[in-house]
């Protein structure tokens, strides 16, 4: 079955998980059912500066707070935990995935989490968001967006392209960027394609002479005659009736075109940008005919998910007069977690609503639901003494006392131990001192 070892490989599991942990770039953390650790590989070593001699065979908890285990919520709940966006550290941020480790009778025998560093990412990306504000630069400065301007403005590169990309990646943006730099004389036009009837979108595009207008004399120019000496920009060209489709192919390859029920043939003068979401709904000849440049899903992008956003709120805090919010480190490590299936739209929306809200900082209560829910969340349930750090273990038998008005018994009820084994915590932590003097004065 995928995901398992092979019993017959003659290669025994524990060196195949030694090998494995050497190699992974993300920082791998295994516990048993106990919360002892029982694997801790080099790029765990390397975030946190814990040697694996360190912490293997000892509690987690020794090393870490039980509201930032992963493990533990795992532990407790046995719910899988996928690419959340988690907090371990002040100075740490990580995108964490982790799953139960299951015995042969279905019951949890352990946990184990892998989490990918974003520290780095997080603070480059706010450091260059901040620095975009600054010059405020109207143009998206992307790694993906660069690539994809210089190969639709290379000199002597292709003169007509397809770019494709899901809704709402910049295909637009990427179009407009790429006449502004190419500095045309001509118009920037943008139409959307429709599923007409071919006749109907090949005078839309071509144009239409004699007859099939008013009059004999008359001329209908098409899109490709207005937009002469700049660019066409043909969104969801995929809708476009197949027919069409491939007459514009021959009009990009031979470079001229006929309008409909036309004499001549014009030449073509335009520079065509074609979009759609894939390349696989449009017509061959048209796919061959055009060079493709690829924009990806902001899932994909997500190390220029704090540019993006800092795009949106400088454009939404000059529209409202007022100005661009600053990033938490928090919001800012959801904002690069998030997937943004809606893309830049989705993206605009949620910096919109940001601005609208934050005064002065975005913080995680300024995001949508949908932003937060990326977040890793501790389980919702008592947890076991035995499972907690030692500062929340004296926080605990402390309030433990309290509520029970030094009565030891309750206060080993409340706790969920017996009465002895908390006397061997107050003794282990040093608090005999405390109990001491809630004991009320004996008479005389």
């Amino acid at each position: 079955m995928p995901g398992e070892i092979a019993r017959t490989s003659g290669l025994p599991s524990h060196l195949i998980l030694r090998a494995l942990l050497d190699i992974v770039d993300d920082a791998v953390t295994v516990v048993d059912r106990a919360g002892t650790v029982v694997a801790w590989n080099r790029a765990a070593e390397a975030l946190y500066g814990v040697p694996a001699e360190d912490i293997l065979g000892r509690p987690i908890t020794d090393f870490f707070s039980i509201e930032s285990l992963a493990v533990h919520s795992v532990l407790a709940t046995g719910a899988h935990i996928d690419h959340a966006y988690h907090r371990p550290r002040p100075d740490v941020h990580v995108l964490i995935s982790a799953a139960p480790v299951r015995d042969e009778n279905g019951e949890i025998a352990g946990a184990i989490a892998v989490e990918r560093d974003m520290t780095v990412l997080v603070r480059m990306g706010e450091e260059n968001a901040r620095y975009l504000v600054q010059t405020q630069c109207d143009l998206l400065q992307t790694q993906t967006v660069e690539r994809a301007l210089e190969a639709l403005t290379a000199p002597g590169g292709p003169r007509h392209a397809l770019v494709v990309g899901e809704l709402g990646t910049g295909k637009r943006t990427l179009a407009e960027a790429s006449h502004r730099l190419l500095r045309l004389e001509g118009p920037f036009l943008a139409v959307r394609a429709e599923p007409r009837a071919a006749a109907l979108m090949d005078v839309a595009l071509f144009g239409a002479d004699g007859s099939l207008v008013l009059s004999p004399d008359a001329r209908r120019e098409g899109w490709l005659e207005r937009a002469a000496g700049g660019t066409l920009l043909l969104q969801d060209v995929h809708l476009m009736p197949s027919a069409v489709q491939a007459k514009l192919a021959r009009a990009i390859e031979e470079e001229r075109f006929r309008p409909l029920g036309g004499q001549r043939d014009l030449p073509l003068r335009c520079r065509i940008l074609a979009t759609a979401p894939t390349a696989d709904a449009i017509d061959p000849a048209l796919v061959r005919a055009l060079p493709r440049v690829e924009l990806p899903p902001m899932a994909e992008r997500r190390n220029e998910s704090l540019l993006f956003f800092h795009f949106w709120l400088k454009r939404w805090a000059k529209e409202r007069g007022v100005l661009p919010p600053r990033l938490s480190e928090e919001a800012a490590g959801l904002i690069q977690a998030y997937p943004w299936p809606g893309n830049l739209a989705e993206m605009a929306q949620a910096a919109r609503r940001a601005v609208s809200l934050a005064e002065g900082e975005v913080r995680p209560e300024h995001l949508p639901e949908a932003v937060r829910a990326v977040h890793l969340r501790p389980a919702r349930r008592r947890v076991p003494l035995a499972h907690q750090s030692k500062e929340l273990e004296r926080a605990r038998i402390r309030e433990a006392l309290e509520e029970s008005g030094g009565n030891k018994s309750r206060a080993a009820q409340i706790l969920g131990i017996s009465r002895a084994a908390l006397y061997y915590k107050l003794k282990q932590h040093g608090m005999d001192e405390i109990t001491r003097s809630r004991r009320p004065a004996s008479r005389g």
